[in-house]
């Protein structure tokens, strides 16, 4: 793993190098304030509800203060957490700002590295809304903040695919000594090529199969020539030997 100019580079087992722009303090500043903000309402409303219980409970008022407050304390934890955990590294705001939490293999965050990079936003937060997390942020040459030193994760930049209709052609071999004419694959094709590549042991046959058809759906719309009856992991595999053996197309 390597960090240089904003880019973290990480290379898989199999050699495929997968690279992530790093995310600066601004667009993750925007989409803190817009999770805060949903996690607060999400919390007032459960804390509100709690208080209209009490005030109806005799003598219940009490007990009901100090329960929505820890209860409203909890959703807002619980709504960082639950998310980068179980939408594999990004909550509304962070998907709403193309973010995305991984870990320094540049696979998904695991539970307990979410829970620490959580736990710690207290010390973040501090003096006032992420002023020392932005600060450590900015000095990072990592951009990460506390939490994510303690955890070992990134924020990243995670936009959605784009098709460069305009590239150029090139030449690549497909698996057992084959080849096909294909356009230049643009560099949002190439990284889901590596990132299928790298991830793919870890994902269920029926989730491979499904996500290696989207794919490999992609890569055919750039063959010139008929390929033949090629199975689509194969084809993934191939396009990643070959991006492999010409070092990556960076163009």
């Amino acid at each position: 793993m390597t960090v240089a100019a904003g880019r973290l580079e990480v290379e898989t087992p199999d050699h495929v190098v997968l690279r992530y722009d790093l995310a600066g303090a601004g667009n993750r500043g925007f989409a803190a304030v817009l999770d805060f903000l949903i996690a607060s309402l999400i919390a007032v409303t459960a804390a509100m509800i709690l208080l209209l219980l009490g005030a109806a409970s005799p003598g219940g008022l009490l007990l009901f203060s100090g329960l929505a407050v820890i209860v409203a304390l909890v959703l807002i934890w619980g709504y960082f957490i639950l998310l980068e955990w179980l939408w594999n590294g990004q909550t509304i705001g962070k998907r709403a700002y193309k973010l995305r939490v991984i870990n320094e293999d540049g696979s998904p965050a695991r539970f307990t590295q979410v829970l620490i990079r959580n736990l710690l936003r207290l010390v973040d937060f501090l003096p006032g809304f992420y002023g020392l997390g932005v600060l450590v942020i900015v000095i990072s040459p990592k951009s990460q903040r506390l939490g994510d030193l303690a955890a070992g994760t990134y924020v990243v930049r995670a936009p959605r695919p784009q098709v460069d209709w305009l590239s150029l052609r090139t030449f690549t071999p497909l698996g057992q000594g084959r080849s096909a004419e294909t356009r230049r694959l643009p560099g949002e094709a190439q990284r889901l090529v590596r990132e299928f590549v790298a991830r793919e042991s870890g994902l269920a046959p029926a989730d491979r199969a499904r996500i290696a058809a989207i794919i490999a759906a992609k890569l055919r719309s750039y063959t010139v020539e008929d390929v033949g009856p090629v199975d689509d992991i194969e084809l993934i595999h191939a396009v990643a030997r070959s991006m492999r053996a010409t070092g990556g197309d960076r163009g």
